[in-house]
């Protein structure tokens, strides 16, 4: 079983990586989001995901490793292709189009619309998501987990919108308040003050 590999960048396309690991090139599938996050060249470090599928008519095996950026990320990819339906493929495109930290809270706060936004994702679906994770994952528990400069970072703001979602605030009036609150106040509040300001706004 390979949990993670740490190796020089050699190639990074649209959705994978090629990694030296002692001499030995890996190829990984990662999600678009994480491709910005990952250097050009240089040293590199992803937690991994090993599949293996098996051709029952023809015996055949298929080997493909999937990486991550941190241990939160590859569990919730991992919780995701559990639900009936979503393929690795659609797991990796659900992760690709969102941050790990936007679509933990749209489960926890059943946005289905967010859901229903990405490619391959239907209502159904969207609704059997929800259905199946909302009560397995935990509220606050996952974060970017890992510090970057993106727009998806772990920022006050996102993990002020991510707590006030998975309290049962709706989405769109949770960012319309924090907007606002920021834009008249700041952007350097702490994310608890953040919190309590914008649920006194809404």
């Amino acid at each position: 079983m390979i949990d993670s590999l740490n190796g020089e960048l050699l190639e990074k396309g649209a959705d994978h990586v090629v990694l030296d690991c002692h001499g030995v090139g890996y190829l990984v599938q990662v999600p678009a989001s994480v491709i910005g996050e990952l250097p050009a060249k240089g040293r590199c470090h992803l937690h991994i995901h090993y599949s293996v599928t098996v051709d029952v008519r023809s015996g055949s095996s298929d080997h493909r490793l999937f990486g991550f950026l941190d241990a939160n990320q590859r569990q919730l990819f991992r919780r995701l292709i559990e639900v009936q339906g979503v393929s690795a493929t659609i797991g990796m495109a659900i992760l690709g189009a969102r941050s790990a930290q936007d679509v933990y809270a749209a489960i926890i706060g059943g946005d289905e619309a967010m859901l229903r936004g990405i490619k391959g994702i239907g209502p159904k679906l969207a609704q059997r998501i929800i259905g199946e994770l909302q009560g397995k994952l935990v509220p606050g528990v996952i974060g970017t987990g890992h510090s970057s400069q993106s727009a998806a970072g772990n920022t006050p703001r996102a993990e002020a919108l991510s707590a006030l979602v998975s309290l049962g605030v709706d989405r769109l009036k949770a960012e319309r308040a924090l907007h606002s609150i920021m834009n008249e106040q700041g952007m350097d509040k702490p994310v608890e003050e953040l919190i309590k300001l914008t649920l006194k706004n809404l």
